[in-house]
């Protein structure tokens, strides 16, 4: 299922998952006894906007990083020796990285956070359900909170009672940092090169010097101290996390032989100063699949149905949102190009005149597919452990509430010294409840629905989503959140949606469980007993 696949961790184009984990050829040693850097003080807040540098007419589309809110300011950091042996090496900054890192040094651990774009803004845009991060305490890390949220599976509207929010992505990353700051992690602005396991009790990370600052000419106010890297250098930890996201840079994905590769949700999308646009300003509007702008010739109506996609809105008063053209999860993504061509052609259909573009986004999710090899010392969390949900593209709530049972785990495991430290163990711990078995059989329930998305055209998409959003509130909310937790819960789930679907979608179901579904979607029905039998 992809209603959702933008609302969730967005990720810029990337290379989809490879096997191996890269080794570099050489790497340059650094010369001197400890790691040179320059302090740094940095900025996530935005230069006021020039109206110059964006065009009004929607056939260019240049990019400006706008932040929607700032932060305040966190105390610095307190350096700490650069030989050190950490006892937590974590690489990226992203939402997976900094919550994990925030949570690691609350117990008092010696942590360092490696990443090459630490001083800039996140730059795609996320929603969430506000009960989900209200469940976390970060509710008010928000530039919008809307009361209701809307959905045209048809032409009809179907208004849902639950609250959607807009993640503020300055104030999250300054909150997150301002704990990192506070606990004491290193913050380190450099591109890692290599993870070298040199003993059963340490890891090497070798990096480098990240270039030229990113949004340099943007920066204005700090927000924290970080250290530039001026060379290549490297580092000893006790245990090494990647937080790299989906191209798992660190981690490797299963052995070969049960190997699948992810499907792809592809989406354009653009924050625009418009004359004005016909969405209710205190709505969210989830998923509209209506393609009347698609009927104009057989061509673009043959692809419209072939290629099913949706719009998604933040709207921002009555002259301003984030417009967003989604595909539906598919085997291979609907390509960038055809999406903008939809989008504006969606947008002019309307009667959205676009005045300027702020921003423009392009983000591509790998969903599905296999998960990471859990036998492996480095850990993956965020979009390296392959968390995004297999039918949504929801991540940011789940790995950031995931963040505290994690990173308890390692600190457990990092002071269980009673038969001598072995990373492995801990890694084996980290892995075992980042995806536990009843994790694992959750996934596989969960990726039939994603597959059986991704073969429906538009109007069985349309049917789908009908009978999705007629079940009970906590039926479908469980699903998009990853909360079916138990083989019973499955069972029901499936049942109920089995009897209001149409006729035409009972088939499709049917006919899924035997050509998409198989075992994978048996044994996630199944007592956990009998299904880990399938492992052993």
């Amino acid at each position: 299922m992809s209603p959702s696949a933008v609302t969730g961790l967005f990720v810029p184009p990337t290379v989809f998952p490879s096997r191996h984990v890269p080794r570099p050829s050489s790497l340059r040693r650094s010369q001197h006894a400890a790691t040179p850097f320059r302090r740094i003080r940095a900025s996530l807040s935005a230069a006021s906007f020039d109206a110059n540098s964006v065009s009004s007419a929607p056939s260019t589309f240049p990019t400006v990083t706008r932040p929607p809110a700032s932060a305040p300011a966190p105390a610095p950091a307190t350096p700490i020796p650069a030989r050190a042996l950490y006892d937590v090496a974590v690489i990226g900054a992203g939402p997976a990285g900094l919550s994990l890192s925030a949570a690691l040094c609350h117990h008092g651990l010696n942590v360092v956070n490696l990443d090459a774009t630490i001083e800039a803004p996140w730059p795609n845009h996320y929603g969430v359900w506000r009960d989900e991060f209200q469940a976390v305490g970060l509710d008010d890390c928000a530039t919008a909170i809307y009361p209701a949220t809307a959905v045209y599976a048809g032409p009809e509207k179907i208004t849902l009672d639950r609250q959607y929010l807009r993640v503020d992505r300055v104030k999250l990353k300054s909150l997150l940092l301002r704990r990192c700051v506070e606990g004491g992690v290193r913050l380190c602005r450099a591109v890692v090169r290599d993870v070298l396991h040199t003993s059963d009790s340490e890891s090497e990370v070798r990096f480098g010097p990240a270039g030229p600052a990113s949004h340099a000419e943007i920066m204005e106010n700090s927000f924290c101290d970080f250290e530039d890297v001026l060379d290549e250098g490297m580092l000893r930890a006790k245990l090494v996390v990647d937080c790299t996201g989906h191209a798992l840079r660190f981690t490797a994905t299963e052995p070969e032989k049960k190997f699948r590769p992810p499907w792809a949700q592809a989406a354009y999308g653009i924050e625009a100063e418009v004359e004005s646009h016909p969405y209710q300003a205190d709505q969210m509007l989830l998923m509209d699949f209506r393609d009347d702008h698609m009927q104009g010739n057989e061509k673009w109506r043959k692809e419209s149905e072939a290629r099913p996609t949706f719009l998604y809105v933040f709207p921002s008063g009555e002259r301003r949102a984030f417009f967003e053209e989604t595909s539906v999860i598919a085997p291979k993504a609907v390509p960038f190009e055809e999406l903008k061509e939809r989008l504006f052609r969606r947008l002019e259909h309307d009667g959205v005149k676009v005045k300027r573009i702020l921003e423009e986004e392009k983000s591509l999710i790998p969903m599905g597919g296999s998960l990471p090899n859990r036998a492996q010392r480095v850990v993956g969390f965020g979009g390296a452990a392959c968390l995004v949900h297999p039918a949504t593209g929801y991540m940011v709530a789940r790995t950031v509430s995931m963040a505290g049972t994690v990173a308890e785990t390692i600190a457990n495991g990092l002071k269980d010294n009673s038969d001598g430290f072995k990373a492995m163990a801990v890694s084996n711990a980290v892995w075992k409840v980042t995806w536990s078995l009843e994790l694992r059989r959750q996934r596989d329930f969960l990726d039939f629905g994603a597959e059986l998305l991704g073969v429906l055209d538009m109007d069985e998409s349309r049917r789908f989503f009908d009978a999705f959003f007629a079940l009970p509130q906590s039926m479908w909310s469980k699903f998009l959140c990853f909360k079916l937790d138990t083989p019973v819960e499955r069972i029901y789930f499936a049942l109920y949606f089995f009897v209001i679907a149409t006729g035409p979608i009972r088939w499709s179901l049917l006919r899924g469980i035997f050509e998409i579904g198989r075992w994978r979607l048996i044994r996630s029905v199944l007592p956990l007993w009998l299904s880990a039998a399938d492992e052993n």
